[in-house]
C-alpha cells in the first residue's frame, strides 16, 4: 500500500512540466487537498484568490495530470472533484 507521502511526491513530480506560474498555484492547491480532498471551483477560488475561471483552470490542470477526478459528472452546477488516490488510502 502506498503511503500518503509517496502519493504526494508522485503528484508533485507531475507538476514539474508546468510553467513557474502554473506550478505555484497548482502546488498550493495540491497541498490543501490533503486537508480537504473533495473540492469545488468555489473552494479552489477561495484558496487561491483566483476568479472562478482561474480556479477552474487549476482544477482542469490537476485533472489533466491525473490528480483530480470529477465526482458528479451529471451535475450542471456545483460540480465536485476528488483527490481519488488520496481518498482510496483511507477507504481501505
Amino acid at each position: 500500500m502506498k503511503k500518503v507521502s509517496d502519493i504526494y511526491n508522485e503528484d508533485l513530480d507531475k507538476l514539474s512540466s508546468l510553467s513557474k506560474r502554473e506550478y505555484l498555484s497548482t502546488s498550493l492547491v495540491l497541498k490543501k487537498l490533503y486537508v480537504q480532498p473533495i473540492v469545488s471551483v468555489s473552494v479552489v477560488a477561495q484558496w487561491t484568490g483566483f476568479s472562478r475561471r482561474g480556479a477552474q483552470k487549476v482544477i482542469d490542470r490537476l485533472i489533466g495530470l491525473g490528480v483530480l477526478e470529477l465526482r458528479n459528472s451529471s451535475a450542471k452546477y456545483d460540480k465536485s472533484y476528488g483527490y481519488v488516490k488520496y481518498i482510496k488510502i483511507f477507504n481501505k
